[in-house]
This record gives structure tokens, sequence and C-alpha cells, in this order.
């Protein structure tokens, strides 16, 4: 009889050691600041609102060739920083910040991550000139009013590629973002598609899909590089960035080094002025720090780090 219950125990205490051996082991705990070395990967959903009276043109491939210049934009690699002048190079930075189409809808379903519908909805139905507007009223946000709904900014970064053009049919806006802190509804960026993407058309100053890279550098909380109202001082008119130079305002065009402002030559190749795209191919180690505290604990974009971290 002892010898039977010996047994009995023996292998209970087998079928609870086995039991524990099984246990999934517990996730680790979400930092609270973002490690250095860790890569963020943000799932993209591409909103196309194609304008119907007068259609354009946009193919997956092209949208997928944004997609490769932000990877190598934001982890620089980019061939083009190379070119970077000397007194700048130690400060370009690898953001650390990838991008891939959406391949899950808000639903749990497959998707390609791009949603293409057509109305008579522009991208200047997305601007809000007046903060007295109500956001209902801006229809490219809406997909009752001929726009296209954000998905939730907790899980994806939002682009609609949207008609900019003027009354003569010219590009008139690149783009535009809408910044951290923005009405879930609204949150994300806006593109022109002839300045979306690789590409060989008339605009020539948009061809290389920096638009992109300079506009979700918005919605990641950089400011642009130049002071506003033409001001040398680097405090809250500035760009918040300890080692991006102080400068006076605006470069356009494809400017040669240096140029001077505000005592100092200008970091005009930096994504954040608003050079042409052959001229525009490096953030700094500041901006990077700046955009990645935005996923640390506090930060304005940490529900998306932590659904990232959460994610299979």
């Amino acid at each position: 009889m002892k010898a039977n219950l010996l047994w009995i125990v023996i292998v209970f205490m087998s079928l609870v050691n086995c039991g524990e051996s099984d246990l999934v082991p517990e996730q680790e705990p979400i930092p609270d600041i973002v490690p250095e070395d860790e890569i963020i990967t943000i799932p993209v959903v591409i909103h196309v609102v194609n304008f119907s009276p007068d259609p354009f043109d946009i193919s997956d491939d092209k949208i997928l060739s944004q997609i490769d210049v932000l990877n190598e934009d934001y982890r620089k690699k980019n061939s083009d920083w190379l070119k970077t002048p000397q007194e700048f190079k130690n400060l370009v930075a690898d953001v650390g910040i990838e991008f891939v189409l959406a391949d899950v809808d808000p639903q749990g379903n497959p998707t390609m991550g791009i949603i293409r519908t057509s109305s008579d909805v522009t991208g200047f139905d997305g601007i809000r000139f007046d903060q007295s507007v109500p956001i209902e009223n801006l229809a490219l946000y809406f997909t009752s009013k001929g726009g296209q709904d954000a998905w939730p900014n907790d899980q994806y970064l939002n682009i609609w590629i949207a008609d900019l053009s003027d009354r003569n049919g010219e590009l008139s806006l690149a783009g535009y973002a809408n910044l951290p802190g923005a009405d879930a509804r609204i949150d994300g960026v806006v593109i022109d598609p002839r300045a979306f993407g690789i590409n060989s058309s008339s605009e020539a100053a948009y061809s290389l899909g920096r638009t992109a890279t300079h506009e979700i550098g918005h919605w990641l909380n950089l400011r642009h590089i130049y002071g506003k109202d033409g001001s040398c001082e680097d405090g809250e008119d500035g760009d918040l960035v300890e080692d991006t130079p102080v400068q006076q305002s605006q470069n356009l065009g494809n400017p040669v080094h240096p140029i001077f402002s505000c005592g100092n030559a200008s970091m005009f190749m930096n994504f954040m002025d608003r050079v042409d795209d052959k001229s525009m191919y490096m953030f700094t180690i500041g901006q990077r720090n700046r955009m990645r505290n935005l996923f640390n604990k506090g930060g304005l974009r940490r529900e998306l780090y932590e659904r990232l971290y959460d994610a299979p």
C-alpha cells in the first residue's frame, strides 16, 4: 500500500514539473525608454483618394518605392548622405525607424496597406486653415464625405495621397503633416501623388520621394531647421535641436555649401529644410533623439510603441 502511494506521489510530481517547464515565459516589461539599438518598425496605411474630375495615376510600384526611400533615409542607408560637408558629417544619424505597409487592417483582416477610392475631394479638403473650423468639415479624413477614415493612430501611420493642384492644374503644395497630439481622426500626413515615391515626372524638385521623408519628420515631432519669422534665436521659435545650426530662413532649390546664416554655415542638406530632393540627405543625432523620445514613456506616440511591442 505504501509502495503504491509513493508511486502516485512520484507520478504527480513529475506531471507538475513537466507542466511548469511547458509554461510560456512571461513577456519582458515594456521599457520606459526605447533602447538605443532597437529598430522601431511602423505599419503604414496609404489612403489614395483620387480626384475623379481629373484623376491621377499612382501605381503600387511607385508607392512601394516610397517605402524604400523612407527606409533608406531613416536608416542612413541613402548613399547621398556621404555628400554631407565635413563639418557636419559626424552628426549624420541612423534614426533607427523603419516603415512597412500594413498587412493587417484594424479588424484583423489581411490587407495590402493601400486603399483606393475616388471622389471630388482634394488634399486641400484636409487643411484646417482656421482652427475654429470643426474637424468634421475636413472631408479628406471621412469616408462618408468622399475621403477616407484614418486607421487607429496607435497602430498605424496614416498617409493620404490626394491632389494638391492649383486652379491651373500645377502642383501648388507638395505635402503637409498633422503633428503629434493631433486629433486621431486627422493624425498623419498628406502628399500629392507627383511628390510621392521615385518618379521621373516634370516635378524634378520632388523626384526622389523626400517630401514624405520631410513630412513624416514633422509627424515624428521635428520642426523646420530654420527659425520662425526670420529669427536667429534658437529658443521656442527654433527647431529645439541642439546640433542643428541656427538658421534664419529656409533654403530652396539646390544650394552650394557653404551658405552662411546667423553667423554659421547653414545645414541646408538636412531633411527638414526646404531644398529640392537631391539636395537633402541627412538627419542629425539630435533629431534622432527628438524623434525617438516620442516613443518613450510619457511621449505623444507611446501608445503606438506599446502596441508594436505587444504585436506578435
